[in-house]
């Protein structure tokens, strides 16, 4: 009888074991993947190659007086761009063009928004439901992230950024960047 009493403890501890286990492992589970989810994408922001191809955009958009036909007006607080749609505004179409194809830059949109990002965010906030259907096209989700992701940048005391603004570029292999531009 104290044998058959033994293997009914071992049963019981080991369910209670089993059931401590499993449930460590799912807590693991479910806060862990999150994470690593979050890491895979916030490694595509503002990569070292992102920021530099972003700065040869910049740099064209600063040449020419291209800036004052780019700039979001009429209460907008962004303006988006197709590598076709930018160039046909520029007045350098063949070497815009060949900066932002599939071979060189790969360039998918371009957006201009103000340097101070809390207005763009909010707008795009509003956009919301439109992008996660997938309805909008200048915004998929992955930009929406992005953009959602972005800090403020907001204004030292006692400077004025009024004349400057943020470039933005999301290139076709996922990877975002943003530069400040001055106008």
């Amino acid at each position: 009888m104290k044998k058959n009493n033994e293997n009914g403890f071992l049963l019981a501890e080991a369910i209670v074991v089993g059931v401590f286990v499993l449930s460590l492992f799912t807590f693991l589970f479910v806060n862990v993947i999150p994470l690593v989810g979050q890491y895979e994408s916030l490694e595509k922001y503002d990569t070292i190659d992102g920021v530099y191809n972003t700065n040869i955009i910049r740099t064209m958009l600063m040449e020419d007086d291209n800036m004052a036909k780019v700039l979001p007006t009429g209460g907008t607080y962004y303006t988006a761009f197709t590598p076709e749609t930018l160039c046909d505004t520029l007045d350098r179409r063949n070497y815009c063009m060949k900066l932002l194809d599939s071979e060189y830059l790969n360039v998918k949109f371009v957006y201009l928004t103000s340097y101070r990002t809390n207005s763009f965010k909010a707008q795009i906030e509003t956009l919301k439901d439109e992008i996660m259907r997938g309805d909008n096209d200048y915004f998929d989700r992955a930009s929406y992230d992005y953009i959602q992701s972005l800090d403020g940048f907001s204004q030292p005391s006692g400077t004025t950024y009024a004349n400057y603004h943020r470039v933005i570029v999301y290139y076709n292999n996922g990877e975002f960047a943003n530069l400040e531009i001055k106008a």
